[in-house]
């Protein structure tokens, strides 16, 4: 109120002239509140942003959760001082949280940052003076077959450690980056492959107020796990990218796993769609192998992507981050007409936070 009385005074002071003194008074006042408008913006801000913990650049973090030591991957991205020297960001950024999936591709974290591009994202954004921070979390090894990953929140793949709680790690996640990092809370988003993608929709069914946005691929949720998600809380911006021709994780589905079409349905009654005209869906990328339809709900949009064969792959893509780096499978190949998953949902998280960044190529290029 001070500072709209501060807008408003000098006009009204030279209405007359007795209230010269009085406007002198209200200058003072607007001074000091100003001030303390400052002082608190300042202690708004998480105080790793004054006093960071960690530089620049890639470094592994020990995070407790659960009576483990966990490992994650951290990205801090950089910007210049006045000196020219590249520091940690001083105001808050945006943080991106990718996992992985259920594996024995070792070093798995370097595997997963490989095929899905998501580091290289947030480097390229830095680059473009709009910083972004990005953790690759570390799995548990499963009791079979040599796999790394993740008890999902639903229990659809339980492929790490027995009794290990991932979903109680993602929350320790969530809060060493509220008070280690110079993170916008606000904009924690989170996106995963395969076991990823259902843990990062497990993660949004119950902490879907912690959560700006999911970016899932080739993921589902448990069958009988829909009603409990669609009632648990609030609405999240939703994007799916799934291969019609996944072997692994089926588009339809299975015995054990809701169809993305009926996944994708829960989050649009979730976010408050009714069905109604107005919300969509509307295209919003369409290319030789690619279709993505995103609904425009009350709460939160919701994006389907599905990506089709063509000449190249008659048979479609295998189980792949959709436009990401193949891993040496010959099938995950990205193929000009492919979308690029990890830019169109950055791109797209940018545009739900208002930020007007130069858009990033959105066709996957071989």
């Amino acid at each position: 109120l001070s500072l709209l009385f501060c807008t408003i005074h000098p006009f009204l002071a030279v209405k007359s002239q007795p209230m010269l003194s009085a406007s002198f008074d209200f200058t003072w006042l607007c001074f000091f509140a100003a001030i303390r408008c400052s002082i608190a913006a300042l202690a708004a801000q998480p105080q790793a942003c004054s006093k960071p913990r960690y530089g620049p650049g890639l470094t592994n973090v020990t995070i407790f959760s659960g009576g483990l030591n966990r490992t994650v991957t951290l990205y801090t991205p950089y910007v210049a001082s006045s000196g020219n020297n590249l520091i940690p960001p001083t105001l808050p950024a945006p943080l991106v949280v990718n996992w992985h999936g259920c594996n024995k591709h070792h070093p798995l974290i370097d595997y997963h940052m490989e095929i899905s591009k998501v580091v290289d994202a947030a480097r390229d954004r830095t680059s473009m003076l709009m910083p972004w921070y990005a953790i690759v979390p570390l799995g548990t090894p499963a009791t079979f077959g040599g796999n790394w990953g993740w008890n999902t929140v639903y229990h659809e793949i339980p492929c790490g450690q027995p009794g290990v709680n991932d979903e109680e790690f993602a929350e320790a996640i969530l809060d060493f980056a509220a008070s280690e990092l110079c993170v916008n809370t606000s904009r924690i988003y989170t996106a995963g492959f395969s076991a990823g993608a259902f843990l990062s929709y497990g993660i949004a069914c119950k902490h879907g107020n912690r959560i700006a946005g999911v970016g899932a691929n080739a993921g589902l949720l448990a069958r009988g796990s829909l009603d409990s998600c669609r009632t648990a809380g609030s609405p999240v911006p939703i994007q799916s990218f799934h291969s019609l021709a996944d072997p692994t994780v089926p588009y339809a589905g299975n015995f054990a796993w809701e169809s993305q079409d009926a996944v994708d349905a829960m989050w649009r009654a979730r976010n408050g769609c009714t069905g109604a005209s107005r919300e969509g869906p509307i295209v919003t990328f369409s290319f030789s192998t690619t279709r993505c339809l995103r609904w425009l709900c009350p709460g939160a949009p919701v994006e389907t992507c599905t990506v089709g064969p063509d000449k190249k792959v008659p048979v479609g893509l295998d189980h792949c981050w959709i436009g990401g780096r193949s891993g040496g499978f010959p099938n995950c190949r990205p193929r000009h007409g492919d979308i690029d998953a990890t830019a169109h949902m950055m791109d797209f998280w940018d545009q739900l936070a208002g930020v007007t960044a130069l858009p990033q190529p959105q066709i996957a290029f071989v």
